[in-house]
């Protein structure tokens, strides 16, 4: 089960219908994201699963794009500090 904030039903529902969010699926795309950061050697991201599942969301559930914000979200802040 993933250490994430429940979301209200309406919010739930929403995700579901907008966002593609599966609850049986949400672990194992955390997972997936969390494997690929490890081995990104470039990347030092946090990988509790609240912060992962943001950008699950952000993205749509689309792993590609996930990694790709990820990537883009790191390589802003160190090159850019005070953008964030």
């Amino acid at each position: 089960m993933p250490e994430i904030r429940t979301l209200p039903i309406s919010l739930a529902k929403l995700a579901a219908d907008e966002l593609n969010e599966l609850p049986e699926r949400i672990q194992s795309d955390i997972d997936t994201l969390r494997n690929w950061i490890e081995q990104t050697p470039h990347l030092k991201s946090r990988t509790d699963d609240q912060f992962l599942v943001a950008f699950l969301r952000g993205c749509k559930y689309s792993i590609e794009k996930a990694k790709q914000k990820l990537d883009l979200f790191y390589t802003v802040r160190t090159h850019a500090p005070e953008l964030i």
